[in-house]
């Protein structure tokens, strides 16, 4: 009993902040029904998801690199950028990624398989 509540207490974070890093693909029921256009469409909007992610994280920047900006205690302004600046090229990647595979179900929305 007490290693369920251990698991429950260590896994919980994980799966409280799991939602907000989504990238788990667009839903099953677009794949199963091989819906190109809707799969352009979730892809388009994931695209701009990510990149609204990484213009945020860039503002974020500014506001750190600011004279005026006093971190809490515990953090240090060149780790926020640092953070930052994984997340602005990780967000970029994926946004290319989405535009690309956005891109693919257009071609194959427009060209049925025969």
């Amino acid at each position: 009993m007490t290693r369920a509540v251990f698991l429950v207490a260590l896994l919980a974070p994980i799966l409280i902040i799991t939602p907000g890093c989504r990238s788990s693909g667009p839903p099953t029921d677009l794949v199963i029904r091989n819906d190109h256009r809707a799969l352009a469409e979730w892809y388009e909007q994931d695209e701009v998801r990510l990149r609204n992610k990484a213009d945020d994280c860039q503002k974020r920047i500014q506001q750190y690199e600011d004279p005026v900006f006093q971190p809490a205690p515990k953090e240090n302004k060149q780790q926020l950028i640092a953070d930052c600046n994984s997340i602005i090229k990780y967000s970029a990647h994926a946004a290319d990624e989405a535009d690309a595979l956005s891109k693919y179900h257009c071609q194959k929305e427009s060209r049925p398989e025969q």
